[in-house]
């Protein structure tokens, strides 16, 4: 395994509970533990969240505060304070499978001229017995990276790799933007020249809007 240091960032607003579970995840991971770090961007949330206490239980988490209100914003804070050569994203609410790091790189790595990787986002739902109608069309219709990565030139910011030296050399998120900033960034990425692919096995799970 080549043991690139990575750097995932995490922003968080009010999802403390969601937060706790994805960190639980990343601490599991297949990944060397002396090779990645996490970073976890506070968007804003109310102090009884406890961002900064939940974060610190876990060895490889660092808590950063970003008071702007936006989410790429807090990720720009996180790529701000990386020390990894590669840089992983993913959301508070958001559970990575054990190898996400792992086969995230590796895809990143086996591509030549590659600017960003996403991975596959398998939503889940709040009980699987029970699913709502609106859980079963966001099942359907959420997060089609393949096709929003081959079609449109961007992925959702929920599962994607790139190089720390790409965003160097394309730029940061829109912190201004509410929405869209990763469709933005992504075509960004694109119009650069570089090679935006799909991995399926570079995979996390989202629930459902309830």
């Amino acid at each position: 395994m080549n043991n690139r240091v990575v750097s995932v960032i995490i922003p968080v607003l009010n999802d403390a509970k969601r937060l706790k579970l994805c960190l639980e995840a990343l601490e599991q991971q297949t990944y060397p533990k002396n090779a990645y770090e996490i970073i976890v961007v506070d968007n804003g949330s109310d102090p009884e969240e406890c961002i900064e206490d939940i974060t610190a239980q876990f060895e490889n988490a660092i808590a950063a505060y970003e008071s702007y209100p936006s989410s790429f914003g807090a990720r720009n804070k996180g790529i701000s304070l990386a020390k990894g050569e590669i840089i992983a994203f993913t959301d508070a609410d958001c559970i990575p499978a054990i190898d996400w790091i792992e086969k995230g790189v590796s895809k990143l790595l086996s591509v030549q001229n590659c600017g960003m990787v996403a991975g596959r986002v398998d939503v889940f739902f709040k009980d699987p017995d029970r699913a709502t109608p609106v859980e079963l069309y966001e099942s359907i219709t959420a997060f089609p990276q393949k096709e929003l990565v081959e079609r449109y030139h961007y992925a959702a910011t929920a599962n994607v790799f790139t190089f720390k030296k790409v965003i160097e050399q394309v730029g940061m998120f829109e912190a201004s933007l509410k929405s869209s900033g990763d469709i933005e960034w992504g075509q960004r990425i694109a119009a650069s020249g570089y090679q935006l692919v799909y991995a399926d096995d570079a995979c996390i799970s989202h629930p459902a809007r309830y």
